[in-house]
């Protein structure tokens, strides 16, 4: 299976990871290709990447500026020709030993995805807020939140995933959008601890970005809790209503004081309930969200 997988590695101001990684790919494994693409980094590691060997299996693609590392990874996606691209940070030296159980589940189980689950060490705050946000994305479904940066990728998801990427540029999401064949290994490691390049602010903005751009489901709790919270103050208004009629409440006012205040708060949430459907159905359409996705034809 070596000569049918094509290594995606997307890289910023850390050229020294990724000719390292490059050149274990190339030692242990010849026949891979190889895809390097630079993020929009300083001068000096693109030509640092440059002193890697001139060879036919050796891609290296420089983007203009910084776009982020999931829009790499589509650039890099966009010059595989083979029958998986393996995608890999540039500090995954250490999961090169790993690779063939990658393979190994491809052919086994002949999945459109397979992600290699490993361990990486962090810090105590970052390590509780990546809990919370996989907690909060398993609310929007089966595996949504699990995944890692080290994955295969079967080729008949390339043009879908790279076509309209430009509404939700996250990867892992995208993959949801058009396949459940998912599988995961799980790799008994633990990556060296390593300085990420993703400040706390830029965890907090990209987790936020995704919950806006890449799922619908603030949008559907906010219709359900609408529709929930209307259905309750129709009883309580009811309540009230008959607690007026019958027990005779003698305070001026209060009965339709109460009511109009239930009743008006539960159009105005009922009305942000249907204004988050209609939501709902123009971020489907900005975002491109495929009607159908037709992996294989027999004919």
């Amino acid at each position: 299976m070596n000569e049918q997988v094509t290594a995606v590695i997307p890289t910023y101001n850390n050229s020294d990871g990724a000719l390292e990684l490059a050149r274990l790919l190339m030692l242990h494994f010849p026949s891979f290709h190889i895809v390097i693409v630079d993020d929009g980094s300083d001068e000096n590691h693109w030509k640092q990447l440059l002193t890697l060997p001139q060879t036919p299996n050796v891609k290296k693609i420089r983007l203009s500026k910084n776009f982020g590392q999931h829009a790499a990874l589509y650039a890099g996606l966009a010059h595989v020709n083979t029958t998986y691209a393996l995608t890999m940070d540039d500090d995954h030296r250490e999961l090169v030993p790993h690779i063939p159980s990658l393979l190994e589940a491809a052919s086994r189980d002949n999945r459109a995805v397979i992600y290699g689950m490993f361990t990486s060490k962090r810090g105590v705050l970052r390590a509780v807020l990546t809990r919370c946000y996989r907690a909060l994305s398993g609310l929007i479904g089966a595996n949504h939140g699990r995944g890692s940066a080290f994955r295969l990728i079967r080729r008949d998801l390339f043009q879908p995933l790279i076509q309209g990427a430009g509404g939700v540029q996250f990867l892992d999401e995208r993959i949801r959008w058009f396949t459940n064949e998912i599988s995961f290994v799980p790799l008994q490691m633990s990556l060296s601890a390593s300085t990420s390049r993703y400040s706390l602010r830029d965890l907090f903005r990209l987790g936020f970005v995704k919950s806006i751009y890449a799922t619908d489901f603030p949008l559907r709790l906010m219709a359900s809790i609408g529709g929930f919270m209307a259905l309750v103050n129709l009883v309580i208004g009811t309540f009230f209503l008959y607690k007026k009629w019958i027990d005779k409440i003698e305070v001026p006012g209060y009965t339709s004081l109460i009511v109009s205040i239930l009743f008006s708060t539960g159009l105005i949430i009922f009305g942000l309930g249907i204004l988050a459907t209609y939501l709902r159905q123009i971020l489907l359409r900005i975002n491109q969200a495929p009607t159908y996705h037709i992996q294989e034809i027999s004919e």
